[in-house]
Protein backbone atom coordinates (compact mmCIF):
# COMPACT_ATOMS: atom_id res chain seq x y z
CA UNK A 1 0.00 0.00 0.00
CA UNK A 2 2.39 2.44 1.20
CA UNK A 3 4.75 1.37 -2.28
CA UNK A 4 1.72 2.34 -4.21
CA UNK A 5 1.53 5.35 -2.57
CA UNK A 6 4.90 6.91 -3.22
CA UNK A 7 4.91 5.52 -7.03
CA UNK A 8 2.00 7.52 -7.23
CA UNK A 9 3.22 10.19 -5.96
CA UNK A 10 6.98 9.99 -7.88
CA UNK A 11 4.30 9.92 -11.36
CA UNK A 12 2.54 13.11 -9.94
CA UNK A 13 6.25 14.97 -9.36
CA UNK A 14 8.12 14.00 -12.87
CA UNK A 15 4.81 14.37 -14.87
CA UNK A 16 4.85 17.61 -13.46
CA UNK A 17 8.24 18.33 -14.22
CA UNK A 18 8.17 16.46 -17.41
CA UNK A 19 5.55 18.53 -18.62
CA UNK A 20 7.37 22.16 -18.44
CA UNK A 21 10.61 20.67 -19.67
CA UNK A 22 11.73 19.04 -23.05
CA UNK A 23 14.39 17.18 -24.46
CA UNK A 24 15.88 18.38 -27.70
CA UNK A 25 19.15 16.19 -29.00
CA UNK A 26 19.83 15.56 -25.85
CA UNK A 27 19.52 18.66 -23.68
CA UNK A 28 16.85 19.19 -21.39
CA UNK A 29 15.25 23.39 -21.45
CA UNK A 30 12.73 25.31 -19.24
CA UNK A 31 9.86 25.76 -21.49
CA UNK A 32 6.18 27.60 -21.38
CA UNK A 33 3.14 26.68 -23.26
CA UNK A 34 2.11 26.35 -26.62
CA UNK A 35 5.96 25.90 -27.54
CA UNK A 36 6.76 25.03 -31.28
CA UNK A 37 9.56 23.41 -32.03
CA UNK A 38 10.64 22.14 -35.82
CA UNK A 39 12.39 18.82 -36.90
CA UNK A 40 15.94 18.96 -36.78
CA UNK A 41 16.63 21.95 -33.58
CA UNK A 42 19.47 22.02 -31.79
CA UNK A 43 19.68 24.05 -28.24
CA UNK A 44 22.41 23.63 -26.08
CA UNK A 45 23.72 25.04 -22.91
CA UNK A 46 20.48 27.26 -21.03
CA UNK A 47 17.50 28.67 -23.08
CA UNK A 48 14.37 29.89 -21.39
CA UNK A 49 11.83 29.76 -23.31
CA UNK A 50 8.02 31.24 -22.38
CA UNK A 51 4.61 30.80 -23.77
CA UNK A 52 4.04 30.64 -27.12
CA UNK A 53 7.76 30.61 -28.67
CA UNK A 54 7.95 29.12 -32.02
CA UNK A 55 11.64 27.84 -33.25
CA UNK A 56 11.24 26.47 -36.68
CA UNK A 57 13.08 23.43 -38.58
CA UNK A 58 17.32 23.68 -37.87
CA UNK A 59 17.16 26.57 -35.84
CA UNK A 60 20.38 26.05 -33.58
CA UNK A 61 20.05 28.04 -29.78
CA UNK A 62 23.78 27.53 -27.33
CA UNK A 63 23.13 29.98 -23.91
CA UNK A 64 26.21 30.71 -22.85
CA UNK A 65 25.51 31.11 -19.89
CA UNK A 66 22.23 31.74 -20.95
CA UNK A 67 19.39 32.76 -23.77
CA UNK A 68 15.94 34.17 -22.90
CA UNK A 69 13.19 33.95 -25.35
CA UNK A 70 10.24 35.91 -24.13
CA UNK A 71 6.29 35.76 -25.29
CA UNK A 72 5.21 34.83 -28.58
CA UNK A 73 9.48 35.21 -30.22
CA UNK A 74 9.21 33.66 -33.47
CA UNK A 75 12.42 32.29 -34.79
CA UNK A 76 12.48 30.88 -38.31
CA UNK A 77 14.59 27.85 -39.91
CA UNK A 78 18.50 27.79 -40.26
CA UNK A 79 19.02 30.40 -37.59
CA UNK A 80 21.45 30.14 -35.52
CA UNK A 81 21.33 32.24 -31.48
CA UNK A 82 24.81 31.62 -29.55
CA UNK A 83 25.90 33.23 -26.29
CA UNK A 84 24.60 35.78 -23.53
CA UNK A 85 21.16 36.66 -25.36
CA UNK A 86 17.80 38.13 -23.82
CA UNK A 87 14.98 38.22 -26.77
CA UNK A 88 12.12 40.09 -25.34
CA UNK A 89 8.68 39.03 -26.34
CA UNK A 90 6.77 39.10 -29.81
CA UNK A 91 10.40 39.70 -31.53
CA UNK A 92 10.00 38.05 -35.10
CA UNK A 93 13.48 36.49 -36.37
CA UNK A 94 13.91 35.15 -39.85
CA UNK A 95 15.45 32.78 -41.75
CA UNK A 96 19.09 32.22 -41.88
CA UNK A 97 20.19 35.22 -39.16
CA UNK A 98 23.00 35.04 -37.15
CA UNK A 99 22.79 36.49 -33.36
CA UNK A 100 26.47 35.90 -32.08
CA UNK A 101 27.43 37.03 -28.12
CA UNK A 102 30.80 36.25 -28.82
CA UNK A 103 33.94 36.50 -31.71
CA UNK A 104 37.24 34.70 -31.58
CA UNK A 105 40.43 36.48 -31.21
CA UNK A 106 42.60 35.70 -33.39
CA UNK A 107 45.74 38.03 -32.82
CA UNK A 108 49.25 36.05 -33.38
CA UNK A 109 50.24 35.98 -36.33
CA UNK A 110 52.76 33.62 -35.81
CA UNK A 111 50.28 30.59 -35.19
CA UNK A 112 47.81 28.78 -37.79
CA UNK A 113 44.46 30.49 -37.51
CA UNK A 114 42.92 27.07 -36.98
CA UNK A 115 44.91 26.78 -34.01
CA UNK A 116 43.44 29.96 -32.51
CA UNK A 117 40.09 29.01 -32.87
CA UNK A 118 38.03 27.87 -29.96
CA UNK A 119 39.51 25.32 -27.64
CA UNK A 120 43.26 25.67 -27.39
CA UNK A 121 43.17 29.25 -29.27
CA UNK A 122 42.90 32.84 -27.75
CA UNK A 123 39.46 32.49 -26.08
CA UNK A 124 36.49 34.69 -27.54
CA UNK A 125 35.68 38.12 -26.53
CA UNK A 126 31.89 38.50 -25.71
CA UNK A 127 29.29 40.99 -25.25
CA UNK A 128 25.29 40.27 -24.14
CA UNK A 129 22.99 41.06 -26.73
CA UNK A 130 19.51 42.56 -25.92
CA UNK A 131 16.96 42.46 -28.58
CA UNK A 132 13.60 44.53 -27.27
CA UNK A 133 9.96 43.47 -27.78
CA UNK A 134 8.07 43.96 -30.94
CA UNK A 135 11.46 44.18 -32.68
CA UNK A 136 11.53 42.54 -36.46
CA UNK A 137 14.71 40.96 -37.69
CA UNK A 138 14.80 40.51 -41.75
CA UNK A 139 16.60 37.37 -43.07
CA UNK A 140 20.37 36.51 -43.57
CA UNK A 141 21.01 39.24 -40.62
CA UNK A 142 23.88 39.04 -38.45
CA UNK A 143 23.82 40.68 -35.39
CA UNK A 144 27.27 41.28 -33.53
CA UNK A 145 28.31 41.05 -30.00
CA UNK A 146 27.19 43.90 -27.27
CA UNK A 147 24.39 45.31 -29.37
CA UNK A 148 21.17 46.47 -28.06
CA UNK A 149 17.98 46.58 -30.64
CA UNK A 150 15.65 48.77 -29.54
CA UNK A 151 11.79 48.68 -29.10
CA UNK A 152 9.84 47.65 -32.50
CA UNK A 153 13.00 48.20 -34.67
CA UNK A 154 13.43 46.84 -37.58
CA UNK A 155 16.59 45.42 -39.36
CA UNK A 156 16.44 44.91 -43.23
CA UNK A 157 17.93 41.85 -45.14
CA UNK A 158 21.01 41.02 -45.30
CA UNK A 159 22.20 43.73 -42.43
CA UNK A 160 25.40 43.28 -40.44
CA UNK A 161 24.68 44.88 -37.23
CA UNK A 162 27.60 46.37 -34.88
CA UNK A 163 26.46 49.14 -33.12
CA UNK A 164 23.16 49.82 -31.40
CA UNK A 165 19.53 50.44 -33.37
CA UNK A 166 17.23 52.66 -31.25
CA UNK A 167 13.69 52.01 -30.85
CA UNK A 168 11.34 52.26 -34.07
CA UNK A 169 14.67 52.85 -35.88
CA UNK A 170 14.37 50.75 -39.62
CA UNK A 171 18.03 50.15 -40.35
CA UNK A 172 19.91 48.11 -42.98
CA UNK A 173 23.21 47.69 -44.71
CA UNK A 174 26.33 46.25 -43.77
CA UNK A 175 27.54 47.81 -41.39
CA UNK A 176 23.77 48.69 -40.72
CA UNK A 177 22.72 52.36 -40.30
CA UNK A 178 19.61 54.01 -39.34
CA UNK A 179 17.47 54.70 -42.77
CA UNK A 180 14.16 55.67 -41.11
CA UNK A 181 11.87 55.42 -38.33
CA UNK A 182 8.65 53.70 -38.09
CA UNK A 183 5.42 56.25 -38.62
CA UNK A 184 7.81 59.18 -39.29
CA UNK A 185 8.64 59.80 -43.80
CA UNK A 186 7.25 56.00 -44.00
CA UNK A 187 9.36 55.15 -46.63
CA UNK A 188 6.70 52.88 -48.21
CA UNK A 189 5.31 56.28 -48.96
CA UNK A 190 8.19 57.63 -50.75
CA UNK A 191 8.16 57.73 -54.34
CA UNK A 192 5.25 55.73 -54.56
CA UNK A 193 1.57 55.88 -55.43
CA UNK A 194 -0.72 54.68 -52.71
CA UNK A 195 -2.96 51.66 -53.96
CA UNK A 196 -6.41 50.08 -51.84
CA UNK A 197 -4.98 46.81 -50.98
CA UNK A 198 -7.40 45.18 -53.28
CA UNK A 199 -5.90 46.16 -56.23
CA UNK A 200 -2.17 45.70 -55.73
CA UNK A 201 -0.86 43.03 -58.45
CA UNK A 202 -4.11 43.37 -60.83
Amino acid sequence: MIRRILLTIYLIITKTIFSKCRLVRGWLYSGGKNVRIGKGVVIGGKVEIKDGVTINDYARIFGSPVVHLGKNVYINSFTMISGDIIIEDDVLISQFTNIWGRSHRFYIKDKPIWVQHGEGGQGYKVGKILIKKDAWIGPHVTIMRGVTIGIGAVIGAGAVVTKDIPDYAIAFGVPARVKYYRGVNNPCDIGEKNEPSGNRGS
